[in-house]
């Protein structure tokens, strides 16, 4: 189809990017227009815009370059493709401190990835991390500046956890109690017994936000599910030593009864089976004896070689059924 118009009649249609976008510079009167990376590179639209604007006596405006912002494990967002995750969405798995700060702590035309997947944990450690050093006053003054954007606006402070139990410790708690409050506020008490928590509102939002992520973002196949019964031929499998280390982590149980006690407890008995003590520091050698300490345990409590930090699945699993599964 072709047709001839006069263009001081003709009321429909748009020009090409390369020329629309100059045009509109001109009309509009931009001063002011932030672009993204691939507007900005040599041969862009950004850049021949710049000499097309001439001919609308127009004068390119400041136009700073801003980098990609991608999302963990996914393309490259596109406003124009549709289909990827929003601020909105990522606001359900996340406090709005932590989104700000992932903005904040970097310049516009640095590159970054919002978290949907098991980078989120990482990220809310560094975040705890840095409110640590903001609280006893060692933190660096950029580190500062990006915590102070992060976590209040020009309206004030934004609403914090008052407990911020770390996020990893509250997804492994509701995925394996798939949200259960009763169950999830007696592993959250048993974490500290010197100073447990007495209601989930004590960490909340964060428990929600985590659950939102076990809920919508952690696939089926990677959920944690306790066994209901010992695997009897595995244990039946065991040498001398495999049930001798079972033995020393089930004796230690009672004493060892919490969060820090469990840790110290899971990663002292390969110490103690290799003849050292449970303070020793662990060489190479060691490691490999705690890992495989460690995959047999998660296959006898949920029937995978990994799975939630092992202190924490003790804790949720309990005492009584730990002592069921693991052959007492």
């Amino acid at each position: 189809f072709a047709e001839t118009v006069k263009l001081s009649e003709f009321n429909r249609g748009k020009l090409v990017w390369k020329v629309d976008w100059p045009m509109r510079w001109a009309y509009e009167g931009v001063i002011f227009e932030p672009s993204g990376v691939d507007h900005s590179s040599p041969g862009s639209s950004f850049q021949v815009g710049g000499q097309i604007v001439r001919i609308f006596d127009g004068v390119q405006p400041i136009g700073p370059m801003y980098a990609f912002v991608g999302i963990s494990g996914m393309a490259k967002m596109s406003s124009s493709k549709g289909g990827v995750p929003t601020a909105a969405d990522a606001l359900k798995i996340m406090e709005p401190q932590l989104l700000r700060w992932l903005y904040a702590r970097r310049r516009p035309n640095q590159s970054f990835k919002i978290a949907f997947d098991q980078e989120i944990q990482r990220l809310y450690d560094e975040w705890d991390k840095l409110e640590a050093k903001v609280a006893d006053g060692t933190v660096l003054p950029a580190d500062a500046a990006a915590h102070a954007r992060a976590a209040r606006t020009a309206a004030g402070e934004l609403p914090r956890t008052p407990r911020p139990l770390p996020y990893r410790t509250l997804a492994s708690v509701v995925d394996i109690t798939a949200g259960h409050d009763e169950q999830t506020l007696r592993i959250l008490t048993d974490l500290d017994p010197e100073n447990p928590v007495t209601s989930l509102d004590e960490v909340r939002p964060r428990l929600d936000r985590a659950e939102n992520w076990i809920t919508t973002q952690v696939p089926a196949d990677q959920r944690t599910i306790v066994r209901e019964e010992p695997d009897t031929e595995l244990l039946a499998s065991l040498d001398e030593e495999g049930r001798t280390s079972l033995r020393l982590l089930l004796e230690g149980l009672d004493t060892h009864w919490s969060l820090d006690g469990l840790t110290t407890l899971v990663y002292g008995v390969p110490k103690v089976m290799a003849g050292l003590t449970p303070e020793a520091k662990p060489t190479p050698e060691l490691k490999v004896a705690q890992r495989a300490f460690f995959a047999l345990l998660y296959k006898l409590l949920v029937s995978r070689e990994t799975g939630p930090r092992l202190p924490t699945l003790l804790l949720a699993v309990g005492a009584d059924r730990v002592r069921k599964l693991l052959g007492s």
